[in-house]
């Protein structure tokens, strides 16, 4: 069962976003960390049509939530008749002011595979910039 684009759980995830402009270096990589794996975790159900691309447009530049939607219309994601993408792994490299690069692994039944992902930190707070699935 999907939430709405309004839920609770989507609405907490974009309050603490927006609360890393006054934290320090250590808070600011776990706001992103934190960011980065609910992300990347709401793009996987995306791909897999667990939830509207519209619930990723909030956490994703428009570009990344079209190429998102693009995949999985396109239904040639790497396993998906392994059954469901589960994210097991998120490594967050601070690259610079309000800036991170994330490379993580989902296992889709038996196998491991892997994505990237870029984030940056704005006004809005964190936004995922691009995306790529391995």
């Amino acid at each position: 069962m999907s939430a709405a684009p309004g839920s609770v759980g989507l609405q907490r995830l974009l309050r603490s976003s927006h609360a890393v402009k006054a934290r320090g270096g250590d808070e600011c990589n776990t706001a992103a960390r934190q960011f980065a794996g609910a992300a990347l975790r709401l793009a996987l159900e995306v791909l897999d049509g667990r939830r509207s691309v519209r619930q990723l447009g909030p956490l994703a530049e428009p570009a990344v939530a079209a190429a998102v939607r693009t995949l999985a219309g396109a239904g040639r994601l790497p396993g998906r008749e392994l059954g469901t993408a589960i994210l097991t792994r998120v490594d967050v490299i601070m690259a610079g002011p309000g800036q991170a690069e994330v490379c993580a692994g989902y296992d889709r039944g038996g196998r491991r595979f892997a994505l990237a992902a870029r984030i940056v930190h704005g006004r809005s707070g964190w936004r995922l910039a691009a995306f790529r699935v391995c």
